[in-house]
């Protein structure tokens, strides 16, 4: 940490963690795969022919988490005051379920690593601006900071955040369960390819490359990790403006106006997973279009 010039401020960390014995969902009774009726496959049915599935909370899931983070902060002066931080990071797990998420247990009960990879919360670059400026107008200001033109341009601020990330990581899927196999996560694909686009030939249509990824051979899992493909970014701003009325020396009126996504920018979800169906790597929802706020509020 190190202020580098007068009033501002430069910070740079990492920052790691390694977590072992989270508690995730494993089906320790699901059928081995192959072809035919599935009772007779699963382990325990030599000992009750009638037990289906057995969901066990587990403590095999593990997690990792590296970053690097910076931050520029200018503190007040001259009525503005910024923060800019900049983080890069990447955090794995094996556990589906770790951050109260889904409770999907692995595609395989017994292969733990074939679940570790990136987590839907692994953002790998998130940037966001902090601001707020007190216009320098009004009373105790730079500029008409007295008599009626005070009353009427003063006391005006400005605030904002500017958040932009990119996209959360997803796991591709299939339809129907290749494996024969029941009571686990769903099957995955095997993987041929990378399958992420290249930027300029992501569209809302085809998301990511289907021919990257083909079914698995009858009976067996697919080859394809978690979170190996990544979703669109996001880029937001709120804006906010502020200004307080008073009415004598003890009586006051605040008055707010918020725009939440002010630039009614349309940040899209994520595709459809679905490896062999019509929709797959179709993009069909947004998140909220702009939304406004004005509120009053007399402190006397």
């Amino acid at each position: 940490q190190r202020e580098f010039l007068p009033n501002w401020l430069l910070d740079v960390s990492y920052v790691g963690t390694k977590t072992i014995g989270l508690i995730a969902n494993v089906n320790i009774n699901q059928s081995f795969p192959g072809a035919g009726a599935q009772p007779q496959r699963r382990p325990y049915y030599a000992i009750n022919p009638f037990v289906t599935n057995i969901a066990l909370r587990s403590g095999y899931g593990a997690a990792k988490y590296h970053s690097l983070q910076t931050r520029v902060e200018k503190r007040y002066s001259r009525g503005l005051m910024l923060t800019l931080a900049y983080t890069y990071s990447k955090y794995l797990s094996n556990g589906g379920n770790i951050n109260g998420g889904g409770n999907a247990p692995p595609q395989d009960a017994r292969c733990y690593r074939c679940e570790w990879g990136p987590m839907p919360e692994d953002r790998r670059h998130i940037l966001v601006l902090n601001h707020v400026y007190e216009l320098p107008f009004g009373f105790k200001r730079q500029y008409a900071n007295r008599g009626i033109l005070a009353h009427i341009v003063g006391n005006w601020d400005l605030s904002g955040i500017w958040s932009m990330a990119t996209g959360e990581h997803f796991t591709p899927g299939l339809p129907a369960a290749v494996s024969n196999s029941a009571g686990g996560g769903g099957d995955r694909p095997n993987r041929i390819a990378d399958g992420n686009l290249p930027v300029d030939q992501r569209t809302i249509d085809r998301w990511f490359d289907l021919a990257a990824f083909a079914a698995p051979a009858q009976f067996t899992f697919g080859n394809a990790g978690r979170g190996i493909l990544e979703a669109p970014g996001s880029f937001n701003v709120d804006l906010g403006v502020h200004r307080v009325f008073r009415i004598t020396e003890k009586v006051r009126l605040d008055f707010r106006w918020e725009m939440f996504n002010s630039f009614n920018r349309p940040n899209f979800g994520g595709p459809a997973a679905g490896i062999g169906t019509i929709t797959a790597g179709q993009i069909s929802g947004t998140g909220p279009a702009r939304i406004m706020q004005f509120a009053l509020k007399l402190a006397f």
